[in-house]
């Protein structure tokens, strides 16, 4: 009975609050139909030269948009349309050993955090049903600039030494978490820095990776 409800409960609640998706702009639902069939997760191993990574979906589109609106647009609430994607591919991981691990979230920076309120990779985690490490598990010990626009040689250079792994995962099996994996730059200095701390890096899970578009030569 609730199931047949839902629908006719989101339409009265859009007429009460409007809203538009995150996903298209469509009027009357946060995320709409159409959207969330394009959120069905497709597992992608990713090699990130001795890290492996599981990503849910391709990064584009829907997925763009949406944490576009949740990150930068103040409507954290669409991270729970993300959140069943991203849940699958850190099963994908974590089902694969029986031991404990500790899910450790790359650091936004500080001016992010401080912009947003909140730490967007931590609460997919939680929304996941996981519990993420605490901040101090591995935080960044200096300002880096915005990875977006630069090159591959460029972002190794930006990232390169910027984090630091606490006590929290010396002597632990880790799991490492972003939202979106590029080059593999944020996620190669992570496991450095944990490995660097006295931690085991067991593989890397990611909402969404960047498809690199092959070129035609003219």
């Amino acid at each position: 009975m609730t199931a047949l409800l839902t629908p006719w409960l989101l339409d009265a609640a859009a007429v009460l609050a409007p809203v538009s998706c995150g996903g298209c702009g469509a009027d009357g639902r946060s995320v709409c139909p159409r959207c969330r069939e394009r959120l069905v997760p497709s597992l992608r191993v990713v090699d990130l030269g001795g890290l492996r990574a599981i990503a849910a979906l391709d990064y584009g589109g829907v997925v763009s948009s949406l944490l576009s609106a949740a990150k930068e647009h103040g409507r954290p609430g669409l991270l729970r349309a993300l959140a069943p994607p991203f849940r699958a591919a850190l099963d994908a991981v974590l089902g694969q050993t029986a031991e404990p691990v500790l899910v450790v979230a790359v650091p936004s920076s500080a001016a992010a955090r401080r912009a947003r309120g909140y730490r967007p990779v931590d609460t997919l985690v939680r929304l996941a049903g996981r519990r993420p490490a605490g901040a101090g598990a591995l935080r960044q010990t200096r300002d880096v600039d915005d990875q977006a626009g630069l090159s591959v040689a460029a972002r190794r250079r930006n990232l390169s030494g910027a984090l630091r792994g606490g006590p929290a995962v010396r002597g632990r099996r880790v799991l490492l978490v972003d939202d979106v994996v590029t080059t593999g730059s944020t996620l190669r200095e992570a496991a450095r820095a944990v490995s660097a701390a006295g931690g085991q890096v067991v593989g890397a899970a990611c909402l969404a990776y960047t498809v690199k578009r092959k070129t035609t030569p003219r």
